[in-house]
């Protein structure tokens, strides 16, 4: 005996049969357009394979033609208002929307800051680039080999061939011997990437001739120069040094 409840059943292909709880009833419905079919006589519904069996058919949990839902089902869900899923595209958009909110306030302020200190290096850099070269010159004018340590990277002091303290201290004593009143004056500051360049003003009076020889008044010389200054290990360093013509 069936127990399937009263509903619309499929009742073969583009058709749906009214069953009350005990029997097929003559009410049917076309599953293509919605509309009621025509009222099936008794010739018919005995005809039907469906209502030989005496019970609609149904899907799985029933008994019944394997491969039809029963009411509620197919016919339910045809009918039900579809959801809409466009608040998944929403909360997507408002997520990539954010991570471009946070990306912007941490890349603006180190790009500002890049492009505005002239391609990788800031103020504070550019101070110790310069600290760099007055110390540099303190070290000559002083005989201090600290400083000049401190003050030049190795590959310097490798290309002037002086790469201990005792060939320094020597080449310093001669320089203090031969010029008077040595004056040095930055005249600019410049960058490419982590590299800065400093550029001075030199002034000095020589006692000695090109020759090298004693001057009875000693000559007054001013030279330009470039110094290389580059970042190792934290600190800014003399790399390279040329005089201008």
């Amino acid at each position: 005996m069936s127990t399937n409840p009263p509903g619309w059943y499929d009742y073969g292909p583009g058709t749906r049969r009214w069953w009350d709880g005990a029997k097929w009833t003559e009410h049917v419905q076309s599953t293509e357009d919605g509309t009621d079919a025509p009222p099936a006589g008794p010739d018919d519904a005995q005809s039907s394979e469906y209502a030989s069996a005496g019970a609609p058919p149904s899907g799985p949990g029933f008994t019944g033609a394997p491969g039809y839902a029963p009411a509620g089902g197919a016919f339910t869900a045809a009918t039900e208002p579809k959801k809409s899923k466009l608040w998944i595209l929403w909360v997507v958009l408002g997520v990539v929307l954010l991570g471009i909110v946070i990306a912007a306030a941490v890349l603006i302020p180190i790009l500002i800051g890049v492009f505005s200190s002239g391609g990788g290096v800031d103020e504070a850099d550019q101070q110790e680039a310069v600290r760099a070269v007055e110390l540099y010159d303190e070290a000559w004018r002083e005989g201090d080999c600290d400083k000049y340590l401190e003050a030049t990277s190795e590959a310097f002091r490798t290309g002037n061939q002086l790469t201990d303290c005792a060939a320094f201290e020597e080449q310093s004593a001669g320089f203090t011997q031969s010029v008077e009143n040595y004056q040095v004056e930055v005249v600019g500051v410049s960058s490419s990437e982590r590299t800065i360049f400093v550029d001075t003003t030199e002034t000095y009076d020589s006692l000695f001739n090109a020759d090298g020889e004693p001057l009875d008044t000693p000559e007054p010389i001013e030279e330009t120069w470039q110094y290389t200054v580059v970042e190792i290990d934290g600190a800014w360093v003399i790399d390279n040094a040329f005089v201008g013509e």
